[in-house]
C-alpha cells in the first residue's frame, strides 16, 4: 500500500516514443525527473538514461533509485563527457536501433505535466511535415512564469538569438530548445544527428533545426504540452563557463548560418560581453575573451551544485514548523506532533522548532484544552496569516543562523522560504476544491504562498493517492517530488481503556449507557455536519430514541450555518455535544458507540475511520475523496450530497446487527496497516534522501 506506479494506457496507432535523459553528476535532479514519469498519461514510453561521463556515484544512485519505479529504465555509459550534443546522440542511436518513431530529449531539471508527451505527439501526427515539436517551458522555481514558447528566434545578422515566451506565426520559429524536443526518426535520417564535433554545449538544437528546416521539415510547438525547468542547473545561472561555451557555439554557428559571420560575432560577443560588464562579471567576460582567442576556460569545470540523492546515517539537523503544536490539536495538529516525536527520538537525528512566537529546543506547550476556543490574534487583526508567516520567516532566520540546520519540515502546507532544503506536507486542497468551506482570508493566504512553497521544497509528502493526484491536477510541477506516505494511528487506540478512562467517560455521558452514533471532527462545514443533522433527524424517532447522535470536536468555522438546528435537537435530547475530548478518552468513546459516521465532503486521508476500526467501532464513512482509499472494505459508504443515502446506511448500521459485526471484525486488521512508526521512518528516509545523509 506503500508505493504506485500510475500506469499508462497507450495512444491508439501512435508510434513508440523514446525518452532520453542526459545525466551529468547530477542524480538527484535525474531521479526527480523519472519519478515524474511515472505519471505521464496516453503513451507508454521507453526510457533511457545517458550518463555522460559522471565523476561521482550517479550512476549507482540512479540504479538504485530504478529499481523502485515500477518501470524500465536503460543505462548507458558513455565513459567520458562527450557534451550534450555528443550525449544525447549515445542515447538517440540506440533508441533508433530499437525501433523508436519519435525521440523525446528531456533535460534532467525538468518536469513534464502529465499530458505532455501525449500533446507532443499529437502535433507530431497532425502534421507529416513536422519533424520537431518543442513544449511550452515554465520556470520550475516560479512556476507561473514561461521560460520559452517552444523555441526562439536567430538573428544571423546580429549574432544573437530571442527565445519567445508567446505564440508566433511559424516563419518566426527558427529553433526548438532541447529542454523538451521531440523529434521524428525520419526527419533524423535526413538530417543527421546533433554535431557533436562541433558544439560541446549550446547552439546544437538551434543548428540541428535549421538543419532540419533546411531538409524541408516544419516546426512545433505543443501549446498544451507543459514542462518546468530549472534554468541553467548544469552549469548555474552565472557560471564564467555557460559563457565560455555559448562563446565558442555562437561562433561556430555564425561561422557555419551567417551571412557576414565576422560582424555576426562581433555584434553578437559585444553585447554579451556588454551586459556581463554592466553586472559587474569580470571573470565571465574573461572567458568568453578567451573562448574568442581559443584558448582554455579561466577556471574548471566542477559537478553541478547539489545534494547527493543517495541516503546515509549522518547526523541530520531538522527544524519543524511547529504552529499547530500550540493549541487544541485536530488531525493536522496530531500529524505534527506525532512526527516530531518520532524525529526527536530517532537516531542520529536532531529537532528544533519554530512558531511565529519562537524557537526552541523543545515543542511548543498547548495552550490548553478549549471546548471552543477565543479567537486567535491572527483572526482579530487583518492580514493577520500574512503577519503570522512573515514572523515564522524571521524566526527560521534566526534558527538558521543559530543552530544552522540541515532541513526544514513543514507538517502544515507552508513552510517560509530560507537557503535550507525543505520537506512540505500537503495533506488535502480542500480550499481550492471546496473554497467556500473555509475562511475567506485563509483562501487567500494558501492562493498565495502554496505554490511558492512547493517550488522551494525538495520533496512534497502527501498523505494518500487521492491527494497526490489532487496535487498533480493543481500543481503538475510538483510531479518528481511527490510520495505518498499515508499517516498513522497511536497504538493506544488498540488497547483497552483503564477503568479510570472509563469511568471519566460515563461521568462524560451522564450515565448513559445507550449506544450512540459517533461525529468526531472539527465542526465545519468541509465535514458535512449540516447533512448528518437532517440524515439523523430524518430517521425512525424509535431508532433516534435509541441511539442519539454524540458530536465531539471543536467549534470550527460556520458554526451558525447549522446552529439553530442543533440547539433544537440539543434541546430535544437527541444530540449531544461533549466538545473537545482529551486523548486518552477517544478508544473508550469509540468502543461504546454504535458506529462513527463520517460523511465529510472531502478528505486527505480522514484520521478519525481508521481510529474507530482499530477499537473496533463500525464505520460509515462517505464515498468520496480519500476515504474509499484508506478504508478499503472494512467501512460502509454514503453519497455525502444525499441527505437519504446516508440516512438509509444509518438506519442499516441500527438495524443489521451481522453487519456491524463484519465491520466490527474487519476493522482493526485495516487499522493495522496506518502506524505512525511506519509513516515517520518514510518520512525520515525522505529527509536524508533529500540531503544525501
Amino acid at each position: 500500500m506503500r508505493s504506485i506506479v500510475s500506469a499508462t494506457a497507450p495512444m491508439n496507432d501512435a508510434g513508440t516514443v523514446s525518452i532520453i535523459l542526459l545525466n551529468w553528476n547530477n542524480a538527484a535532479d535525474t531521479i526527480r525527473c523519472l519519478r515524474s514519469l511515472r505519471y505521464l498519461r496516453g503513451v507508454r514510453p521507453e526510457v533511457i538514461v545517458v550518463d555522460n561521463g559522471s565523476t561521482d556515484d550517479s550512476v549507482a544512485c540512479i540504479r538504485a533509485a530504478i529499481a523502485h519505479l515500477g518501470f524500465p529504465v536503460t543505462v548507458l555509459e558513455t565513459g567520458s563527457n562527450l557534451g550534450f550534443g555528443g550525449g544525447c546522440n549515445v542515447g538517440i542511436r540506440h533508441a533508433l536501433e530499437q525501433g523508436a518513431d519519435y525521440l523525446w530529449l528531456l533535460n534532467t531539471d525538468a518536469i513534464p505535466h502529465p499530458d505532455a508527451v501525449r500533446s507532443l505527439v499529437e502535433a507530431m501526427e497532425r502534421d507529416a511535415q513536422v519533424g520537431a515539436v518543442g513544449s511550452v517551458i515554465y520556470d520550475l522555481e516560479q512556476p507561473e512564469r514561461i521560460q520559452t514558447w517552444g523555441g526562439g528566434q536567430v538573428h544571423l545578422r546580429l549574432g544573437v538569438t530571442h527565445h519567445h515566451r508567446h505564440p508566433v506565426k511559424p516563419g518566426r520559429l527558427h529553433y526548438l530548445t532541447a529542454c523538451s524536443l521531440l523529434l521524428r526518426s525520419a526527419s533524423l535520417a535526413q538530417t543527421d544527428l546533433f554535431d557533436e564535433k562541433t558544439f560541446f554545449m549550446y547552439w546544437e538544437d538551434a543548428d540541428l533545426c535549421l538543419r532540419l528546416r533546411q531538409k524541408g521539415w516544419n516546426l512545433a510547438v505543443a501549446e498544451r504540452s507543459l514542462v518546468w525547468h530549472r534554468t541553467s542547473s548544469s552549469l548555474g545561472r552565472t557560471h564564467p563557463l555557460k559563457d565560455y561555451y555559448v562563446t565558442v557555439s555562437a561562433s561556430h554557428f555564425q561561422r557555419r548560418y551567417a551571412p557576414l559571420p565576422s560582424v555576426a560575432i562581433a555584434l553578437g560577443m559585444t553585447a554579451r560581453i556588454t551586459r556581463r560588464a554592466v553586472m559587474d562579471r569580470w571573470l565571465n567576460v574573461r572567458a568568453m575573451v578567451a573562448a574568442l582567442r581559443h584558448q582554455p576556460p579561466p577556471v574548471a569545470v566542477t559537478p553541478p551544485r547539489g545534494l547527493p540523492p543517495c541516503s546515509g546515517t549522518a547526523m541530520l539537523r531538522v527544524a519543524i514548523e511547529a504552529s499547530t503544536l500550540r493549541g487544541a490539536k485536530a488531525g493536522i495538529g496530531h500529524y505534527a506532533a506525532a512526527m516530531a516525536q518520532y524525529l526527536a527520538s530517532a537516531p542520529g537525528v536532531e529537532v528544533r522548532y519554530f512558531t511565529a512566537q519562537e524557537y526552541a529546543e523543545l515543542p511548543p506547550r498547548p495552550t490548553g484544552l478549549l471546548t471552543r476556543q477565543k479567537p486567535r490574534w491572527r483572526q482579530r487583526i487583518p492580514m493577520g496569516r500574512q503577519v503570522q508567516y512573515q514572523l515564522q520567516r524571521w524566526r527560521l532566520a534566526q534558527l538558521s543562523r543559530n543552530w544552522h540546520p540541515d532541513l526544514v519540515f513543514g507538517p502544515n502546507f507552508i513552510v517560509p522560504p530560507s537557503g535550507t532544503p525543505s520537506v512540505l506536507v500537503i495533506h488535502d486542497l480542500s480550499h481550492l476544491r471546496y473554497p467556500e468551506t473555509h475562511p475567506p482570508e485563509r483562501v487567500a493566504f494558501m492562493a498565495r504562498q502554496l505554490r511558492p512553497a512547493i517550488a522551494r521544497s525538495s520533496a512534497v509528502v502527501v498523505d494518500s493517492h487521492f491527494t497526490e493526484q489532487e496535487v498533480l491536477s493543481y500543481f503538475p510541477e510538483a510531479a518528481g517530488r511527490l510520495h505518498v506516505i499515508y499517516p498513522g494511528i497511536e497504538s493506544r487506540m488498540a488497547a483497552p481503556p483503564s477503568a479510570a478512562v472509563e469511568s471519566a467517560l460515563n461521568a462524560l455521558l451522564k450515565e448513559d449507557d445507550r449506544r450512540f452514533f459517533l461525529f468526531l471532527s472539527t465542526l465545519e462545514p468541509r465535514k458535512n455536519l449540516a447533512g448528518l443533522l437532517a440524515a439523523y433527524a430524518a430517521l425512525p424517532a424509535a431508532i433516534r430514541g435509541a441511539h442519539p447522535l454524540v458530536l465531539v470536536g471543536q467549534m470550527g468555522w460556520q458554526e451558525s450555518n447549522f446552529a439553530a438546528v442543533l440547539t433544537g435537537m440539543v434541546e430535544r435530547g437527541e444530540v449531544r455535544m461533549l466538545g473537545y475530548l482529551r486523548d486518552e478518552l477517544l478508544p473508550a468513546l469509540y468502543r461504546r458507540a454504535l458506529a462513527l459516521v463520517y460523511p465529510s465532503l472531502y478528505e486527505g486521508f480522514g484520521l478519525p475511520p481508521i481510529e474507530a476500526m482499530a477499537t473496533g467501532c463500525p464505520v460509515l464513512a462517505a464515498n468520496v475523496s480519500s476515504l474509499p482509499e484508506v478504508c478499503g472494505d472494512a467501512a460502509l459508504y454514503c453519497d455525502p450530497l444525499d441527505v437519504g443515502s446516508i440516512t438509509a446506511a444509518m438506519r442499516r448500521l441500527a438495524e443489521d446487527d451481522a453487519l456491524r459485526a463484519r465491520l466490527a471484525a474487519a476493522g482493526p486488521a485495516r487499522a493495522a496497516l496506518y502506524t505512525w512508526e511506519d509513516a515517520a521512518t518514510q518520512v525520515l528516509a525522505v529527509m536524508r534522501e533529500v540531503v544525501g545523509r
